[in-house]
């Protein structure tokens, strides 16, 4: 029990690190059935906003009120004087924490963005259409072969991006298994039962990803 409470006490300090600090804030007073989870979605206002920046506006409250551990953020009380933090820091907040889901999408847009060579392979199924995408191995990498898998992803019928299948970056980003699929609206979902879903894309991200996906399926359909 001690060394469970230390994990998430670590856990909060971390996070709490990377948040940006905020002076402009507005005063609020607790009511019956207000909790620091329930501010952060009333703050963020977004029925579509992940658990994960959820997560990170509520410990951005937290922080703004040194309410810096779960005693004190489970200790709120009925007219209690909190500070809520500017509208204007929203985006800022989620744009400056991600989690690991989140961060292995962004690494893997990098990697589209920046490896010269990427190779794109279609395989035969007998519905729909599967492409694998790899990378060349480099002088610094330890790879035995001497290609190593990027992603893989589904077209649909209409020609559209669909599932993308990857692994976790910080595990290791170019394994084979697949730790992560990203559906159609940008959530990224443990590809093991149940399925959780462990992030999301904003839409600019997400759109980003498939367009550049979809520059490399016409190249290889055009050969």
């Amino acid at each position: 029990m001690i060394n469970s409470v230390s994990n998430e006490q670590a856990y909060i300090n971390a996070m709490m690190a990377k948040l940006p600090e905020v002076n402009a804030k507005e005063e609020y007073s607790l009511k019956k059935g207000d909790s620091l989870w329930s501010l952060a979605k009333k703050c963020l206002n977004d029925k579509t906003a992940s658990n994960a920046e959820t997560a990170n506006y509520m410990l951005l409250i937290a922080k703004l009120n040194n309410l810096d551990s779960v005693e004190k953020m489970n200790g709120l009380k009925v007219g209690q004087k909190i500070y809520l933090p500017d509208e204007i820091i929203k985006e800022q907040v989620n744009k400056s924490v991600r989690n690991d889901a989140e961060d292995t999408l962004l690494k893997t847009i990098e990697v589209l963005e920046n490896d010269k060579t990427l190779k794109l392979e279609k395989a035969n199924m007998e519905y729909g259409q599967c492409y694998h995408l790899y990378r060349k191995k480099n002088a610094n990498d330890n790879f035995k072969l001497d290609r190593k898998l990027v992603l893989s992803f589904e077209v649909d019928s209409k020609g559209e991006i669909s599932t993308i299948s990857m692994d976790n970056a910080k595990k290791d980003l170019y394994s084979f298994g697949y730790d992560y699929d990203v559906d159609k609206k940008g959530n990224i979902i443990e590809a093991k039962y149940p399925h959780a879903v462990k992030g999301k894309l904003s839409k600019e991200e997400n759109s980003n990803l498939r367009t550049k996906l979809k520059e490399l399926v016409n190249n290889i359909d055009k050969k």
